[in-house]
């Protein structure tokens, strides 16, 4: 389930940041800010997710890189709240739903993180994991 998670988490963090990259400057939709640091901060624990998702690691390597990812986006969103705009990282200044999307991806990467058997991969039989709904 982790690697599932991971593989969703980045895509809307990929997709987001891929998008910024195209209308730097300017609020995405009037709501997000998109700035050329925090598109770089998205696509880079982008790519952290999607090498958790597809790689084979060990369990507790898959917590400690998304626990990074989620420890991240804390701080992310703690230091928006202290400064708007990021001491001059973010110019067009942060609004209110990028502190709700912060929020939103450090509590979904710390679920993630915390997800039993995080190594188990994408697809897998329920019955040779041993799953216990397996049986109904």
């Amino acid at each position: 389930m982790a690697k599932s998670l991971s593989l969703m988490i980045a895509v809307v963090v990929g997709g987001h940041g891929l998008i910024g990259l195209f209308i730097e400057g300017e609020h995405m939709l009037g709501i997000f800010t998109v700035d050329i640091v925090l598109d770089v901060i998205y696509l880079g624990t982008a790519l952290l997710l999607v090498a958790v998702a597809v790689l084979d690691l060990s369990a507790l390597t898959i917590r400690i890189i998304v626990g990074f990812v989620a420890l991240s986006y804390l701080a992310l969103l703690l230091a928006g709240l202290a400064d708007r705009q990021l001491a001059g990282a973010a110019p067009t200044g942060l609004t209110l739903m990028d502190d709700v999307l912060f929020a939103g991806l450090a509590a979904a990467c710390a679920v993630t993180a915390l997800q039993p058997r995080p190594e188990l991969p994408l697809w897998v039989d329920n019955e040779s994991a041993g799953h216990p709904l397996s049986k109904l």
